[in-house]
């Protein structure tokens, strides 16, 4: 009987050998298989890491002066964005021309209750009048805000600033496919500010009443950024804030106001949730056929 099952035994050690993890030593074929195993990690776990590093996109190139207080001057305009339009020279026919400057409150939210505060206590409607704010600035690809981080006490005082007409030109009906944005995480406050990573920060900045930012990709290769307005130029903000770092159709009238451009749409009509680009069945029309 003993016999028998000592043969037993050397019949299934040599068929495969058994191992008891609190042993010394662990068989020759399983010490062999864990060495390749260790071996094969210490190659490909480095070579992973590579790969990320390598295919991994870099930051944007977005500035927020975080540690620096800036005080402009220009023509506040409160409605329906609020900006500062600040005079940049004259084109070649020696026409104004403006810049705008996105304003923006503090944290997740608009610069509107900061600007209503300022009007109370200045007793009047700043509309249309030059002034001088204090705030943080945020800029990137050409496109500039600023953060009216201390309230109302960024108010500096009124400036005596010639206003002009702003150059206001309609550019004609069109299809846009992009991403919709918040302006003040995308142009330097957040890294990333773009994309489903940014996508719950952005929902609450829009809903805070930060002005949503549509990107279009060009043919160039480049970005070309608009800012979204209902038919009757009024904010969209609560109808569109579920839709940030989505891929969306927006069909709508496109104007120029100095150097902003915005598109003006019928939410119930010019607006279209797309299928990610990778999907099959992106059978949406352009809205007019462009």
């Amino acid at each position: 009987m003993i016999c028998g099952i000592l043969l037993l035994a050397s019949l299934l050690k040599m068929k495969d050998e058994f191992y008891i993890g609190w042993q010394d030593k662990a068989p020759p074929s399983y010490a062999k298989k864990a060495k390749r195993a260790v071996l094969a990690l210490v190659i490909i776990v480095p070579l992973i890491a590579i790969l990320l590093v390598v295919t991994q996109q870099p930051f944007a190139t977005s500035t927020y002066e975080i540690a620096q207080l800036r005080t402009l001057e220009g023509i506040l305009i409160t409605e329906p964005i609020p900006c500062l339009k600040m005079p940049s020279g004259t084109d070649k026919s020696g026409v104004q021309q403006f810049q705008r400057v996105l304003l923006v409150g503090f944290g997740k939210k608009a610069a509107t209750p900061a600007l209503d505060e300022i009007e109370k206590m200045q007793g009047q409607t700043l509309h249309g009048k030059g002034v001088q704010l204090e705030g943080k600035l945020i800029y990137f690809d050409g496109k500039l805000a600023m953060e009216l981080s201390k309230g109302a006490a960024a108010f500096k005082g009124f400036k005596n600033i010639q206003d002009a007409p702003s150059f206001q030109q309609k550019l004609g009906d069109a299809t846009l496919r992009g991403e919709i944005l918040d302006p003040k995480c995308y142009l330097g406050v957040m890294r990333p500010g773009q994309g489903k990573p940014h996508r719950s920060c952005a929902i609450r900045c829009i809903e805070g009443g930060i002005p949503p930012f549509f990107k279009v990709a060009t043919k160039e290769d480049a970005h070309q950024y608009f800012f979204v307005l209902d038919a009757n130029g009024n904010p969209v903000n609560d109808k569109i804030a579920k839709y940030v770092a989505d891929e969306v159709q927006i069909c709508g009238s496109v104007e120029r106001w100095d150097d902003w451009y915005v598109v003006k749409m019928d939410m119930a009509q010019g607006f279209q949730l797309l299928v990610p680009h990778w999907a099959k069945g992106q059978d949406i029309p352009m809205c007019y056929g462009k």
